[in-house]
């Protein structure tokens, strides 16, 4: 009995990290699907490369976010192992999902306003932020920024942010220097909100 009670007791932890995990992917989804695109934003990481792939080919979002971060999870379970690389499957998976579910829907919150963009910023940090505390990731630069911050100073919001640079570099090309100066902002709130979050 005493060797299954440590089994037991995992598994009991990871489905109550489990709902969180899809709590967050779908924030971030709301973040993504409602508030960001709409306005000409972009988000940093693999999920900022899907959003850009998706506005010049016409590709889903959902499909994309799917696809280029499946190598991440193999990543994740190489380096910080099983666990991580489940929870983050489930959180891509769910905010694939999300995405899915409201890209379907007209976008209806469309204004590129100082609050609008703060309430984005602030569900996009909150969503990942979420997803890290209980043990996964929902892009593949966050995998990298745990790897990053477990080896340096760097915090994982400022490892995520540092990554990004180049992302909003080519949001630069892509949308113009107020998106790409508008989308920096953004995500420099959202990843302090991601280690508020994770706190």
């Amino acid at each position: 009995m005493r060797t299954n009670k440590p089994y037991k007791l995992y598994i009991a932890e990871l489905m109550l990290k489990i709902p969180r995990i899809m709590i967050g992917a779908i924030l971030t989804s709301i973040s993504l699907e409602v508030i960001l695109i709409p306005n000409g934003l972009i988000d940093g990481g693999i999920t900022g490369i899907s959003m850009m792939l998706s506005e010049i080919m016409g590709f889903s979002l959902s499909v994309l976010l799917f696809l280029l971060n499946i190598p991440f999870i193999f990543l994740g379970y190489v380096h910080l192992g099983k666990r991580f690389a489940f929870s983050t499957a489930v959180g891509i998976s769910s905010l694939t999902i999300s995405t899915g579910i409201l890209e379907v829907f007209s976008p209806f919150l469309i204004g590129n306003t100082i609050l609008l963009i703060c309430i984005g910023a602030i569900l996009l940090g909150l969503g990942i932020g979420i997803v890290l505390r209980n043990g996964g990731a929902l892009d593949g630069t966050d995998v990298l920024a745990l790897l990053i911050s477990s080896k340096t100073s760097l915090s994982v919001g400022e490892a995520i942010f540092a990554i990004n640079i180049f992302i909003f570099i080519l949001a630069f090309l892509f949308f113009g220097l107020k998106g790409a100066v508008i989308s920096i902002i953004t995500y420099y709130i959202a990843t302090t909100v991601v280690d508020i979050a994770r706190t």
